[in-house]
């Protein structure tokens, strides 16, 4: 699959800006402008672009330890991930998984791995996320917004 992950542009697009998933995913994944409008420091926005068109959005997070005591401070946090909805179903989510590990060592060296949280009642990216060599810690975050999460982790380790 052609995809190509990239840092995006500031501002950010309009084209991005109207990035959005489904309406029974919209409980897991805020919408691109909050994200715009919540940035802190350390927050990277990324995009994941398929035939020249951003079709995804996520951030990397190079603070995420500051925020979440679960995070040791060599993680990187994945969060805000999705593909939009019109791009669903065809492998790209799978895709990026796939290319992760290797863009995070090339931009944010010195990270050892790449941690995320995944609402438990979105069993689907759970599942996806586990396809894509992430393990499950065992333990949840329960600071979410829309209920307890899953703690999941991948090493960036050769």
């Amino acid at each position: 699959m052609n995809i190509t992950l990239r840092p995006c542009p500031t501002p950010v697009p309009t084209e991005v800006r109207q990035l959005s998933v489904a309406s029974a995913q919209q409980d897991f994944v805020l919408p691109v402008s909050d994200v715009i409008t919540q940035q802190r420091e350390g927050e990277h926005f990324q995009l994941v672009c398929h035939q020249q068109h951003a079709v995804g959005f996520f951030l990397l997070d190079s603070h995420y330890s500051a925020y979440h005591a679960f995070a040791l401070p060599k993680d990187l946090g994945l969060r805000c991930f999705f593909i939009d909805q019109t791009a669903q179903g065809r492998g790209i989510a799978g895709a990026v998984l796939r290319e992760l590990p290797a863009y995070c060592q090339q931009h944010f060296p010195g990270f050892q791995r790449l941690v995320l949280t995944v609402n438990c009642r979105n069993q689907q990216a759970a599942r996806l996320y586990q396809k894509h060599g992430f393990a499950d810690s065992g333990q949840l975050y329960l600071g979410g917004s829309a209920g307890p999460q899953h703690i999941f982790c991948q090493s960036l380790r050769n």
